[in-house]
């Protein structure tokens, strides 16, 4: 369980670390870090439930700081997107921002809900069978790639579900310290991702204030991201 170890112990402590930084200060960069931190701890819990045949339980606390850490930070990229913009949408954006920081719920401690993660850890450690965990968990993340590679017509409607599993196996082959993680699959997930977020932009423009000109823009810098993550898809 050595690589699995290594990259749960990375985890802990990049959220002991950005938890610290929020209780001083909210910075956008420590948001970010906590949101990417509980992503992959999620993950590392799912397949810790799995072979412990549980059922899939996250720490309560946990799951709602990430979702009040993600509004705050989807609220964060829209604005980033459109700051080379002029429209009213900016300033309500800039409002919501400030309004969730100046409510954001952070605990003093996560210890607790930290511990039954670790407790979970050193139940399957007991397991000794780190070769057999590794080659079901490989083999199960290839199927999913292949899947991917296989389905015949990507749309704007599935995409962002592709997106879901891509970064769902690109954490488990970091967590794995598979080389694989280094391949193409960082720049897709991430490039569908940016082009969800100019998706969801234009949306909320369209029901704001229907700013024809900067909708029509972002189409264009939306529609090229569609078009690149179709061609990285076919990288797999």
């Amino acid at each position: 369980m050595i690589r699995f170890e290594k990259y749960f112990t990375e985890q802990i402590e990049n959220f002991k670390i950005c938890h610290s930084n929020l209780i001083k200060e909210i910075t956008e960069d420590d948001i970010h870090k906590l949101r990417t931190t509980l992503k992959r701890l999620r993950t590392l819990n799912l397949i810790l439930d799995g072979l412990l045949f549980r059922e899939k339980n996250f720490p309560t606390e946990l799951s709602n700081l990430f979702k009040s850490a993600g509004e705050i930070r989807d609220n964060q990229i829209q604005l980033n997107i459109l700051k080379e913009y002029e429209t009213n949408f900016k300033r309500y954006l800039n409002y919501i921002i400030n309004n969730k920081i100046e409510n954001f719920k952070i605990n003093e401690s996560y210890q607790e809900e930290l511990n039954s993660l670790i407790d979970k850890f050193d139940k399957v450690k007991k397991y000794h069978l780190e070769e057999e965990i590794v080659g079901n968990i490989e083999a199960r993340t290839d199927i999913t790639l292949d899947e991917i590679s296989n389905i015949s017509n990507i749309t704007t409607e599935n995409l962002h579900d592709v997106r879901k599993k891509i970064k769902h196996v690109f954490y488990v082959f970091m967590m794995l310290g598979i080389d694989k993680a280094s391949n193409n699959l960082d720049e897709l997930q991430e490039t569908i991702g940016t082009w969800h977020d100019y998706d969801v932009a234009i949306n909320n423009i369209k029901n704001f204030d229907n700013n024809s000109e900067v909708i029509k823009s972002l189409q264009e810098k939306r529609d090229l991201l569609f078009s690149k993550s179709l061609e990285l898809i076919k990288k797999i």
